[in-house]
């Protein structure tokens, strides 16, 4: 079923902007996000809300923008450098940048 709302169409390409921001360098992680938020919206939009559906479009983006930081490798030094934007500082979050390992050790 197509979704005809501008308040969902609003909210998808808010998240569209945040999953293109966050995967700048990952066009094939940016095609996935975007086609399986598409189809689960096609999917749910008889069965929910305009209101639930924005909503959760907003926290996706919230997520995706706020919560994803994005690393690459240095094959100088085999160490990933992250790379941390204004978007991941304006809230004021601690960033936990540990290792994989170091997260491991840290879980109870």
């Amino acid at each position: 079923m197509a979704v005809r709302s501008l308040r969902v169409a609003s909210a998808y390409r808010d998240f569209c902007r945040a999953v293109q921001t966050t995967f700048a360098n990952d066009a094939s992680a940016q095609r996935q996000l975007r086609a399986e938020t598409a189809r689960m919206l096609r999917k749910h939009a008889a069965s929910m809300s305009e209101d639930l559906l924005v909503d959760d479009l907003k926290s996706g983006t919230d997520m995706i923008r706020y919560e994803i930081v994005q690393a690459s490798l240095n094959p100088e030094t085999s160490n990933y450098r992250a790379h941390v934007n204004q978007d991941h500082l304006s809230r004021g979050d601690v960033l936990n940048l540990l290792t994989p390992e170091e997260a491991l050790r840290k879980k109870p």
